[in-house]
């Protein structure tokens, strides 16, 4: 059996003191959001709580699908580099990046970089899908479990937090899967932004979500994990393969008085059966005051 545990949407606080050079553009808007009201809603000590839970229960791998920082600011991006490297080494932790962590167009090496231990195929998946030059799609196999991490993060307007895979990543994506579906795998695709279409405006949504869904239908999936929307939400998609599972998990660090769960982890148990596959998921969960982690929902998403 193979444990994997999702989280995404973790920014990460307190924000680093910005100079006034670096508060142009759309960084003002949300320099001045955060401050209005964001740092009230995603607290460290929240995140913390349920980051410690997460490590003690130590699953076999951890994928953390964006949104670590806020604002884009370079100090921002080590800070949530110090942060990856506290949840784990990069063999056992995936991340890839969110609309918040393309915030503005940033030269590589200020911003994204930092993380790019977290963000490549180990041995065994490049041996199976070699990595593109573009990056992304990369694919990190584990036994039985395949995982494929794809990029929708792009610089957008302000009062936009849209993403895009792009027909470079359809087409990488399309072939990932039908490989990794003749290997006979369990395959477990990363994207920040929801990937089916309906699932958020236009201003918040995947520009090519329908596009997407054709690629996982024709190609076949058995389990889709994203964050973006900071709630827990699960979808069924037919494919070639079967029906797919789309999840989507709350973010990491979200504490809002009312709301409980608010801030949650999930952690999917993936064993192969007799002529299929099992796989269970636990979400772990914490509220505005983290004194403990509780498990909010046990379910099992596919047995056959």
């Amino acid at each position: 059996m193979f444990t994997l545990a999702h989280l995404s949407d973790i920014h990460l606080s307190p924000m680093p003191r910005a100079k006034r050079g670096d508060l142009m553009g759309k960084r003002m808007l949300g320099y001045v959001n955060w401050h209005r009201g964001r740092k009230l809603v995603h607290r460290r000590d929240v995140l913390d709580v349920l980051t410690r839970d997460l490590i003690e229960r130590k699953p076999d791998h951890i994928a953390v699908t964006g949104d670590l920082v806020n604002l884009g600011l370079p100090e921002e991006f080590l800070r949530a580099a110090e942060w990856l490297h506290h949840l784990g080494p990069p063999t056992q932790v995936t991340a890839i990046p969110g609309n918040h962590d393309a915030y503005v167009r940033l030269h590589p090496e200020s911003g994204t970089r930092h993380w790019q231990p977290y963000m490549q195929a180990n041995a065994a998946g490049e041996l199976l899908v070699p990595t593109p030059p573009t990056l992304f799609p990369f694919v990190r196999r584990f036994g039985d479990v395949a995982i494929v991490a794809l990029s929708s993060a792009v610089p957008t307007m302000p009062f936009v937090a849209a993403g895009k895979i792009g027909s470079t990543q359809r087409a990488l994506l399309a072939e990932a899967l039908a490989r990794l579906g003749r290997e006979d795998l369990f395959r477990v695709v990363l994207i920040h932004h929801p990937p089916l279409p309906g699932q958020a405006s236009w201003r918040r949504g995947l520009r090519d979500a329908g596009r997407l869904r054709n690629v996982l239908r024709t190609h076949g999936v058995e389990l889709v994990l994203h964050g973006h929307n900071h709630e827990q939400k699960m979808l069924e998609l037919d494919t070639a393969s079967g029906p797919a599972i789309v999840v989507g998990v709350p973010s990491a660090s979200e504490a809002v008085e009312g709301r409980i769960p608010a801030a949650r982890y999930n952690e999917y148990s993936i064993a192969r059966t007799n002529g299929g596959w099992r796989c269970e998921m636990v979400g772990r969960s914490v509220a505005a005051a983290p004194e403990h982690v509780w498990e909010s929902e046990r379910r099992v998403l596919r047995e056959r």
